[in-house]
């Protein structure tokens, strides 16, 4: 999982900059290895990129131009205090963006969002390893030391905390 998202980060330039992940399906393919993200479609306020890399595939599909929604939701997270089981903190966000090469800037400073691919390779960890496909859908961004818990139920499963980060399913 970290190879591809160290992929699908090389997609880079001041369009990308404050891009939102609103979906991400990662899963086992029979593909030839491609070290480049491959450009599925582009347009003014849609990326879909793939990376592929020893078997397995990511599609990402990001929100461009969305750094707006990003600030105004900052200003209001302060007031979750909810105590749950898992949380992020600022220094785990910088160094997976370090580890990947991410340079969005919505993941610097001192109240970071969380990277989606940093949320699905913990929910992929969470899984059983017989699973071949996981498909994640952003609802929320969360930040730095902002609390969640990971709920599974089925194939199903959810990331909230006072609200609903990320839901998706699981293919095994």
């Amino acid at each position: 999982m970290h190879h591809l998202a160290r992929i699908t980060a090389k997609v880079k330039g001041k369009q990308y900059e404050g891009a939102m992940i609103i979906k991400a399906v990662w899963q086992k393919e029979d593909l030839p290895d491609n070290d480049e993200p491959e450009i599925i479609k582009e347009n003014r306020k849609m990326l879909v990129c793939k990376a592929i890399y020893h078997g397995e595939s990511l599609t990402v599909t990001m929100l461009l131009n969305y750094d707006g929604t990003v600030k105004k939701v900052i200003k209001n997270h302060n007031e979750y205090d909810i105590k749950l089981c898992q949380s992020f903190t600022r220094e785990d966000v910088w160094e997976f963006v370090d580890s990947v090469g991410d340079t969005n800037p919505i993941h610097q400073g001192n109240q970071p969002v969380v990277p989606g691919l940093l949320l699905m390779e913990y929910i992929k960890n969470k899984l059983p390893t017989s699973v071949k496909k996981l498909e994640l859908s952003f609802r929320n961004v969360i930040f730095a030391n902002e609390v969640f818990k990971l709920d599974i139920d089925g194939n199903n499963f959810k990331l909230w905390g006072k609200r609903d980060f990320v839901t998706g399913n699981f293919y095994e």
